[in-house]
């Protein structure tokens, strides 16, 4: 497969949504991938077929059931694409490198547009989680359902404790609050 393949594959939206989807399941199969990106099954083997010569999943075969689950280079090309959807949103990268000669080690000050970014990141994570899960447990979801449309903001929830663990100026009580009420969100629904 040629470069150019590769990146008119994970360019379009379907294949990067089977992706996604295989994550969040960790280990799935390939009718629910299709029922998860709204395609036809024809159209999502063909799929889950180009990913595999790409190296990016695997498939194994347990009695009658042919699994699908990523690879090793699969996980870190999810990670690519949620960076990929991150910087598209316009959020912040994990990692800033400080300026040359900058002393990166001491934590500096949050100023006010830091705090004030912090608190719309989290606001908007936890309107984002809460109303998720709430319309999930309304509708009386399966847990499986639930780590599909939940386990994707685990990153956005690293991303913000990574940050305020760096500087917990960043952060005030309310936002303590939400941010905790989402990782118990989180915990609660990954454990099912």
């Amino acid at each position: 497969m040629t470069k150019e393949y590769a990146e008119q594959l994970f360019l379009q939206e379907k294949p990067t949504l089977a992706l996604l989807a295989i994550w969040s399941f960790q280990k799935t199969y390939a009718s629910v991938i299709t029922k998860e990106i709204n395609s036809t099954f024809a159209h999502t083997t063909k799929i889950l077929s180009k990913m595999e010569e790409h190296g990016l999943v695997k498939f194994t075969v347990e009695g009658r059931v042919k699994y699908v689950e990523l690879t090793d280079h699969g996980y870190r090309v999810v990670e690519a694409l949620k960076n990929l959807i991150m910087a598209i949103e316009g959020e912040t990268p994990e990692t800033t490198e400080g300026s040359e000669g900058e002393d990166t080690d001491a934590p500096a000050e949050a100023t006010e547009d830091e705090k004030k970014l912090t608190r719309d990141h989290i606001d908007r994570l936890h309107e984002q989680i809460v109303s998720t899960y709430n319309d999930l447990f309304n509708n009386s979801s399966k847990p499986e359902e639930m780590k599909m449309k939940i386990g994707p903001f685990s990153r956005d929830i690293q991303l913000l404790l990574n940050s305020i663990e760096k500087n917990e100026d960043l952060i005030d009580d309310e936002g303590l609050d939400k941010l905790g009420e989402i990782q118990s969100i989180f915990d609660t629904v990954m454990k099912q």
